[in-house]
């Protein structure tokens, strides 16, 4: 059946890829006719995103998602914009597999096989352009920070896991509701200020999803003759709880360091990744876990400089440079033990703990069109209470494993193109000191302007305690069609 349903969906990409110039003519002059607006531009894709297991014992549909994006934005005049951007998908793999029948209609219709209400619409807002200052204000992205695969001081919007961090950071970021203002201060620097009053936390998948986290999996697993209840703390949105951004930056000009780009951030936020505090009580045995989203401050920078002379002869010539740090202050962890290493309750309590999380990149174009970018990252947890360290460990959040003190990662993105730019190949890889890694090759192929076609596959090895060893069992092969007007 599964084999049947592949053939006949790559039979219908093939023969939409022979219409499509036609097609988008007639999509294209069908809009103009009924746009009233000569101010209002509309354009729009509808996608295609299916996923299968190849894992032992895992050879399943993992997803088969349908989405139609619309985006329109209209200019009042040379001061006054106006943007949205709508987007709805249905996910029929949760209708299609018996495996996900035990899910609730509620969990199904809500939080997988399509988006709730809020989020439907990804972006709405209006642009306001001054001499002085450009403002934003309605509901949108903002991205502070360019790391591969692993977000350091992008820490403004919270992300949707559903599908881990498989897919680009751009779709899956949650939107938030806030006033952004952008103003020069002299010719090469300027100053952003964020007011937030709205929160979102990171959504992350139920127990029986293809990607629901091993920390997720490990909390719906009832004990016997113990009730567990969950209670979710949220900040009110009033005046108090606004969250507050701030974000300097400024390319150099001359002298030593001539070209170099930086920011100095600071963001007043609550964390996305709640927190659990734990509470027994007895008899009969009730444990309350209560999730409380953590007022965190967070200081950081980043920087590029691309060099331009090389360091000897011409070592280094051509080498972009760049790196992000972020001190996240008053967050909590969680200490206690791996229950499935010794059978023990993982959870032992609630500290304070600051975090440094920091990234270096070098980036490098050689052969004229092949790129070449690798990452070291670093992420330090320092607890700010005592507790017995001979005993229990902080435990990281996604897996409930133990956490090192020092945390370290390598990444490696390589990417190039041909025919003219319409055949990209990339692969990205990601390893932990844990012995942990993913990689994910991945070749699109642009047959006309409107209809992109992709594939590649994400591989994942390591012990289940840690990032990407958790998800050891959902080795992927995917495809993706994307039609564009």
């Amino acid at each position: 059946m599964r084999i049947r349903v592949l053939i006949g969906f790559i039979i219908s990409v093939i023969v939409v890829g022979a219409a499509g110039l036609t097609q988008a003519e007639v999509i294209s002059n069908f809009v103009d006719k009924i746009n009233p607006f000569e101010k209002l531009e509309l354009a729009g894709y509808l996608k295609n995103e299916t996923a299968f297991g190849f894992a032992d014992e895992h050879d399943e549909l993992q997803k088969f998602k349908n989405a139609i994006d619309l985006k329109g934005n209209y200019k009042l005049n040379d001061s006054v914009e106006f943007y949205t951007n709508i987007n709805f998908w249905y996910d029929a793999v949760y209708d299609i597999e018996g495996r996900f029948n035990d899910l609730t209609d509620k969990v199904k219709k809500s939080q997988l096989t399509m988006p709730e209400d809020k989020h439907i619409i990804r972006e709405l807002y209006m642009d306001v352009y001054t001499d002085a200052v450009d403002l934003r204000l309605g509901k949108q992205f903002v991205v502070w920070g360019t790391t591969d695969g692993v977000r350091i001081l992008d820490l403004v919007n919270p992300l949707d896991y559903r599908e881990w961090t498989l897919k680009e950071f751009s779709d899956l970021r949650i939107p938030l509701w806030m006033l952004k203002a952008e103003g020069g201060i002299t010719k090469n620097s300027g100053l952003q200020l964020l007011l937030i009053p709205d929160y979102e936390p990171n959504y992350y998948p139920p127990a029986d999803a293809p990607f629901a986290l091993r920390a997720t999996v490990i909390g719906a697993q009832a004990t016997p003759g113990v009730t567990v209840k969950t209670i979710e703390n949220k900040p009110e949105r009033t005046v108090e709880n606004t969250k507050v951004g701030l974000r300097w930056r400024d390319v150099i000009e001359e002298g030593m360091f001539s070209g170099l780009e930086y920011t100095l951030n600071y963001l007043h936020t609550y964390d996305s990744a709640a927190s659990y505090y734990v509470a027994v009580a007895a008899p009969p045995p009730v444990i309350t876990l209560s999730r409380n989203a953590e007022q965190i401050e967070v200081f950081g920078g980043s920087f590029s400089k691309t060099i331009t002379k090389g360091l000897v002869g011409d070592f280094g010539k051509g080498w972009t440079l760049r790196g992000e740090f972020a001190y996240i202050s008053n967050g909590a962890m969680n200490y206690g033990k791996d229950k499935y290493n010794d059978g023990t309750e993982d959870i032992e309590g609630t500290v304070d703990v600051d975090q440094i999380n920091y990234a270096f990149g070098f980036d490098k174009t050689f052969l004229t069109n092949w790129q070449f970018s690798t990452q070291f990252i670093q992420l330090i947890s320092k607890p700010k209470e005592e507790f017995d360290q001979s005993k229990y460990t902080l435990l990281f959040g996604p897996t409930r494993g133990p956490l090192d003190k020092f945390e370290n990662l390598i990444t490696l993105k390589v990417s190039t193109d041909f025919i003219h730019e319409r055949l990209k190949p990339e692969v990205l890889v990601i390893y932990g000191d844990d012995n942990d890694w993913r990689i994910s090759p991945k070749v699109s192929f642009e047959v006309n302007d409107n209809l992109i076609l992709a594939g590649g596959i994400h591989i994942f090895e390591g012990r289940p305690q840690h990032l990407h060893g958790q998800l050891d069992d959902l080795d992927q092969i995917f495809i993706e069609t994307k039609y564009s007007w």
